[in-house]
């Protein structure tokens, strides 16, 4: 999950998604939004999920980590994302 400035839209968080490996990434899904009074009244947070396949071989778990580690550096700096755990 994703907490977010409330003015960032899913959009642009699955944009941001393709630019860290549209290769492998097939897609990326809503699949909560919460506003509350765990997180600050000017942020929400998203949840999402990816779903990643290649058409060429099978996945391996170096390759999974490198591509989420990419991706939340991206989120990091280009929707100033906090990743909530």
């Amino acid at each position: 999950a994703l907490v977010v400035d409330k003015s960032t839209e899913f959009a642009k968080l699955r944009s941001i998604a393709f630019k860290a490996g549209k290769e492998i990434l097939k897609s990326v899904n809503l699949f909560d939004v919460y506003e509350g009074d765990k997180i600050a009244s000017d942020k929400k947070s998203y949840a999402l999920s990816f779903t990643l396949q290649s058409e060429n071989q099978t996945l391996t778990d170096a390759q999974i980590d490198q591509f989420m580690q990419k991706l939340v550096k991206l989120y990091t700096e280009e929707a100033g994302a906090l990743i909530r755990q």
